[in-house]
């Protein structure tokens, strides 16, 4: 759901409603993934995060690069 977002822009502290959304890739996918958001985002400086994986069960892993793949 929405989330309300508090940061300086040009000087002023600023606060808007904005969402939250997470994206699952593979390391070899991060970069184009990467290039599609901040191709289409209408931010300057859209918040991108990469979080290590510390582990997760085999057959979703391996379903997320099945679904990833070229």
């Amino acid at each position: 759901g929405p989330l309300t977002s508090v940061y300086r822009w040009e000087g002023e502290v600023a606060t808007d409603t904005e969402w939250r959304v997470t994206y699952k890739t593979t390391a070899a996918r991060y970069d184009a993934l990467e290039a599609v958001i901040i191709a289409e985002h209408t931010y300057d400086t859209p918040e991108i995060i990469a979080l290590p994986l510390a582990g997760g069960s085999a057959e979703y892993l391996a379903w997320v690069a099945a679904e990833t793949r070229e």
